[in-house]
């Protein structure tokens, strides 16, 4: 029996043994098992580039009568002009923005020739400075004004502009090389071109050099002088601004005649129409082209002035952002008018621009103007601001 016991359990150990020799050659003779791969991760998806977008506000006619510089004479030291009293209230909104139109309605020519007023105006080269120290950069300088001092007058003021950096000022031209150029300006990448006409210049006649203005006249040429430089602005720049000195002064209506031209300039490739002139508000609109929407602004009023009209006293400033997307050209977007106040004491004391939103009823109740005409105040300020649409 026990030896029985002996042989079954060497029996079991043998199988055992052979058993586990035969997995181990089983083992080593397979290939080692592959590591786990890991697919590729996709790429992450490049962030679509932002867009470029810049601020650009527009203001009207800065008419400087001499009681505006007399003013800022008397506030600085003898033979300086301190003008920032005048801009104070709005200099924040101006100073925002990428780009800043207004209408120099006077000449700059002060350096050269003596300051003078209405009819015939001259206006220090002080105020310039202050206005591009405000963060204005594009000028226009083609109104009926633009011939006031002459050939002189080109002469000087041309000199002033063509000293200055970082500007560009469109009207005006000294010579043809002027004439014929373009002035652009480039912020946070958009590149703006400006281009200046005026409709007349108070019957003086053109200079019979190469100095002079341009004329919104099919007449004399200046028309294909106008188009052309639009058509040439569209290639040089993202975004064109045509600022045109036209209408009727004193009214509050565009005219047909004004209607019809911004939708033939707007067609020919403006993107922006700024008129000026009527000394009042004349409203705005967008403008449907066969290329896209141009915007006119049929005239921003006084910026600032000493003129004695009750609706004179209303102006504004236009804002708007430009947005461009890759490859494309700037688009309007949030658009809106912000109106301001011209405001000065008995005899023309003091004269500030304000924002509507910081006149208050005292104020309005003090206003000079109110000797020529007493209905002004806030009321009157809000009806004639209800009849615009700049939408």
């Amino acid at each position: 029996m026990k030896r029985c016991t002996k042989l079954f359990a060497f029996l079991l150990a043998f199988s055992l043994l052979l058993s586990a020799c035969a997995n181990s050659t089983e083992d080593s003779s397979l290939p080692p098992a592959p590591s786990p791969v890991s697919s590729p991760s996709e790429p992450a998806p490049e962030p679509a580039p932002e867009p470029d977008r810049a601020v650009l506000v527009a203001v009207g006619d800065n008419l400087i009568h001499d009681v505006i510089y007399r003013q800022a004479q008397d506030r600085a030291e003898e033979g300086g002009f301190d003008f920032s009293p005048a801009y104070r209230q709005i200099a924040p909104i101006v100073g925002a923005a990428d780009f800043a139109f207004i209408n120099q309605e006077t000449l700059l020519a002060g350096d050269e020739l003596p300051l003078s007023s209405y009819p015939c105006f001259c206006s220090p080269t002080q105020l310039g400075d202050h206005l591009i120290s405000l963060g204005f950069n594009l000028f226009s300088t083609a109104n009926n004004h633009s011939l006031d001092q002459g050939v002189r007058g080109i002469h000087a003021s041309g000199e002033y502009w063509s000293r200055q950096q970082g500007v560009a000022a469109a009207g005006c031209y000294r010579n043809e090389g002027e004439r014929n150029a373009i002035p652009c300006l480039t912020r946070n990448g958009i590149t703006v071109a400006l281009i200046a006409a005026t409709e007349h210049t108070n019957g003086i006649p053109r200079p019979q050099g190469e100095e002079g203005v341009p004329y919104i006249d099919m007449e004399e040429g200046d028309w294909e002088l106008l188009t052309g430089k639009i058509a040439r602005a569209r290639e040089l720049a993202d975004f064109v601004i045509v600022s045109l000195h036209w209408g009727i002064e004193g009214s509050a209506l565009a005219t047909d005649s004004q209607r019809e031209m911004a939708r033939t300039l707007a067609e020919l490739g403006a993107d922006l129409i700024i008129g000026n002139h009527s000394h009042v508000l004349q409203g705005g609109e967008f403008l449907e082209t066969s290329r896209g929407q141009c915007y006119a602004a049929y005239s921003l009023g006084n910026f600032i002035s000493a003129q004695r009209g009750a609706s004179n006293m209303a102006g504004g400033i236009l804002r708007m952002e430009l947005v461009r997307e890759a490859g494309e050209r700037p688009q309007i977007e949030g658009l809106e008018f912000l109106p301001t106040v011209t405001h000065y004491g008995p005899g023309y004391q003091e004269i500030t621009i304000y924002p509507l939103d910081q006149y208050t009823p005292e104020l309005a109740q003090s206003h000079g103007v109110r000797q020529y005409f007493p209905g002004f105040g806030l009321d009157f300020l809000t009806d004639q601001l209800a009849q615009l649409s700049w939408q």
